[in-house]
């Protein structure tokens, strides 16, 4: 076969993955001589060809765990499960059952099999038990124990430092007496807890709790032997016990948490693979979904001519122009000629797409009616349902809306991908959401308004909100937002390892409250640098110094003329001590952030928005592969039908400006060991 054969020349026979998705192949005994040659295929995919049947014996792939049958023209699926038998490493299986009865009969007939159509096939749950518990014994890696060895260690401690202090026979009686009670009440308190049945990590973090209290009893038996001797040795000693025990107390939080999101995460992988399984059942859903989609797409096609036609008249209208419309009311013409020009003038000073004042004056009507009546009532209506007036949010009504909108994306990204439909960019997730909130089209035209001219009022003084703007805008991929986010959490995590290193004897009680009263108000600017130069090397460090400098406010000098020795103290420990707005000094590192991301991404958005012809965010895979090819990253046509099978599996010939970003961000440019993007930027410095 000419396919396998061109495979052979580029990419020689050492491939695992091969495919032969919608190759027309009627027979594949044709085929099988050249799939021997490749020694280490494991996964074949044979989607959408016209096979009626497999050759008696595969038994020569012997390596072949992955295999894709599924939309060909099998007549008897006994002769197909008689074939796959002679698979000795199969173990994932995709193809097309019409009943119930099917599927019992392959996982009957193929034992070996563990996920059939992205299923996994249930084993006994008495197996499944003993794997958790080895697996969760690997994970541990060893055996925490407490001996009677352990026991007489401690007590011969006990003794030498008993014999250190050199007291009357009843204050040695005394104190023997205490560590022997001590001693009875930690192992009490051991054996109860060793008889409750729990996990192995819980077992052995409560053996060690057990040791440490044990040794807790010496020690601090030593250090009220120093109380007596050495005060300031007595203090030292003091403060490193204090010390150490915040670190055990940390660690043993630390492995709880872990160990929860161990389980939590196996809890959800059991339920995708739950949900897995529910999704063959609704394949009937995914055809009318795409359905639905093809008439929505056939829909566009036919009044975008209209739409572009209209949104030229609201922009004249919003002008000041004199047009003729219908059905206009004359006491709401002033109000509607300043909203309209309003919305027109900030998407022409922020160059925000025509596919926006599209949707801001697209119809949201019944994808099923007839077009001729969409288009009349387009005609008599869409420019007269303008608002009358456009709601002013605030800033945090703004941020939960952005926060709002953020959580429906991922949840309708994971929709599509479940369903085998395109992602959309973050402007149209944003209409739909629109659409699903409030469904009316006024309501709609008005929440639409309402976001453009917060992103006006606040884009400038908020990060987020320019971030988002971007996001909407394809000059930043959706991701960004969470980096963003960890910015955020370093920043009050460095603030905090700050306070601790500084004030060691304050409990966490007290540098909690240090933390919420430096976020809510000031920082000094030593903290302040100390957590800027601990983020970014000397050059970026000495950057985002400077431009903080304007921000930093001196302290106020005093010119009382009669002070108290304290108050003169505290203005000689703050003299020096200029201080920052927290709120500005984290809108700068994030602004740093986000102008440092923007140059990095500035090549790669040059060359899509070249592509994308209509500046929509989308390309389909022809502009793909001239995106790749113009990029020049080193790439074959192998590479590039593999990256089209991660970012476009199902051909829906609809790809997003942020799929790309993180598509080029994962996957390690040709005969390197960076990312794609990561070559593109540095090309292009």
């Amino acid at each position: 076969m000419e396919v396998l054969q061109k495979i052979i020349q580029k990419s020689g026979t050492n491939l695992s993955l091969i495919d032969l998705e919608f190759k027309q192949i009627e027979n594949l005994k044709e085929v099988l001589p050249l799939l021997i040659q490749f020694k280490n295929l494991k996964e074949l995919n044979l989607h959408g060809n016209r096979l009626r049947q497999l050759p008696d014996d595969l038994s020569q792939l012997k390596n072949l765990e992955t295999l894709d049958i599924t939309n060909n023209m099998f007549e008897n699926l006994q002769q197909v499960v008689q074939s796959l038998k002679t698979l000795p490493s199969l173990n994932h299986l995709e193809i097309a059952l019409k009943s119930k009865e099917e599927e019992e009969f392959i996982i009957e007939n193929l034992p070996q099999l563990v996920m059939l159509n992205q299923s996994a096939i249930k084993i006994e749950d008495q197996s499944e038990q003993q794997s958790d518990m080895q697996s969760e014994r690997s994970a541990t890696g060893l055996e925490i124990t407490l001996q009677q060895e352990d026991l007489e260690q401690m007590a011969l401690l006990h003794d030498s430092i008993k014999e250190l202090r050199k007291e009357d026979e009843e204050s040695e009686k005394q104190i023997s007496s205490v560590f022997e009670n001590s001693v009875k009440t930690i192992m009490k308190e051991l054996q109860t807890k060793l008889a409750q049945k729990t996990p192995e990590h819980i077992t052995n973090l409560t053996i060690l709790k057990a040791k440490y209290n044990l040794y807790e009893v010496c020690f601090q038996l030593f250090i009220r032997y120093f109380k007596l001797t050495d005060k300031k040795l007595e203090q030292i000693l003091t403060k490193i016990h204090d010390q150490h025990q915040q670190i055990f107390t940390d660690m043993t939080n630390v492995i709880m948490n872990v160990r929860d999101n161990q389980s939590i995460q196996s809890i959800q992988k059991k339920l995708l693979e739950t949900n897995s399984g529910q999704s063959n059942q609704e394949k009937g859903t995914e055809q009318r979904l795409r359905q639905e989609l093809q008439e929505l797409q056939q829909y566009t096609r036919e009044i975008e001519q209209e739409n572009k036609t209209y949104l030229e008249l609201l922009i004249k209208y919003g002008k000041g122009e004199k047009i003729q419309l219908n059905q206009i009311l004359n006491n709401q013409q002033k109000t509607e000629n300043q909203n309209i020009d309003n919305s027109s003038q900030f998407i022409q000073q922020n160059n925000y797409d025509k596919t926006i004042a599209l949707n801001l004056i697209r119809p949201q009507q019944n994808q099923y009616a007839s077009i001729q009546n969409k288009n009349n009532q387009l005609q008599s209506n869409v420019l007269v349902q303008a608002p009358q007036l456009v709601k002013m949010l605030t800033l945090k009504q703004f941020k939960d809306l952005i926060l709002e909108i953020y959580e429906s994306k991922l949840k309708f990204d994971q929709k599509c991908s479940d369903s085998h439909l395109p992602r959309e960019t973050m402007e149209q997730h944003m209409y739909t959401f629109l659409n699903q909130k409030y469904g009316l089209k006024s309501l709609i035209l008005e929440w639409a308004s309402c976001i453009i001219n917060a992103l006006k009022r606040y884009g400038n003084d908020d990060n987020d909100v320019a971030v988002f703007g971007k996001i909407l805008r394809n000059e930043c991929d959706e991701e960004f937002r969470f980096v963003q986010g960890q910015v955020k959490n370093t920043i009050l995590e460095l603030l905090k390892m700050y306070l601790r290193g500084k004030f060691p004897l304050k409990t966490n009680a007290d540098i909690k409250e240090m933390m919420n009263q430096r976020v809510n108000s000031f920082i000094f600017q030593e903290e302040a640098e100390d957590i800027i130069k601990y983020m970014y090397n000397q050059e970026d460090s000495e950057l985002i110094l400077n431009k903080l400098k304007q921000y930093f406010i001196q302290p106020t000098k005093h010119v009382e003329k009669r002070m108290t020795r304290e108050e003169q103290l505290q203005i000689v420990n703050e003299k020096d001590k200029s201080k920052i707005e927290f709120s500005i000094f984290q809108k700068v590192i994030l602004d740093f952030q986000m102008k440092s991301h923007e140059k990095y991404l500035s090549k790669f958005i040059q060359q899509f928005k070249l592509q994308d012809q209509d500046q929509n965010g989308i390309i389909d895979e022809n502009e793909f592969r001239q995106l790749i090819t113009d990029l020049n990253i080193g790439t074959n046509d192998f590479d590039i039908q593999r990256y089209l099978n991660k970012i476009d599996p199902y051909n829906n010939q609809q790809i997003t400006f942020s799929q790309c970003v993180q598509l080029f961000s994962q996957e390690q440019a040709p005969g390197t060991n960076i990312p794609i993007i990561q070559k593109i930027s540095v090309e292009s410095i």
